[in-house]
């Protein structure tokens, strides 16, 4: 089967969304002043210092396990491998969402 050239990408708000969201996890998992500062302000909404890193290092392994999961997807359909395993770790599920719709 020849491969086709075709990456479908998901509405630019999920990249927003989701993409806004894991580089908020890192700024509080990295930046331990910012952190301390929103959790003096509004500290009854914010998990641990750990907890933060948790979802960040949880964020990555889901994302990779989604990639992976892309590229095969991508493979058996002639689609490329690497641009759809690519954006599906940097977007996540809407991704493999807009992977399941392409024949």
């Amino acid at each position: 089967m020849a491969s086709r050239t075709r990456v479908v990408r998901p509405h630019w708000f999920w990249f927003l969304l989701l993409d806004g969201g894991i580089v908020a996890l890192i700024q509080f998992a990295y930046n331990k002043d910012l952190y301390e500062e929103i959790r003096d302000t509004r500290g009854e909404f914010l998990p641990s210092h750990g907890v933060i890193k948790g979802l960040l290092a949880g964020t990555a392994v889901i994302h990779a396990g989604e990639a992976l999961v892309a590229s095969r997807m991508a493979a058996a359909r002639g689609l490329p491998r690497r641009g759809w395993a690519l954006q599906t770790f940097i977007v996540g599920f809407p991704s493999l969402s807009a992977l399941r719709k392409v024949r």
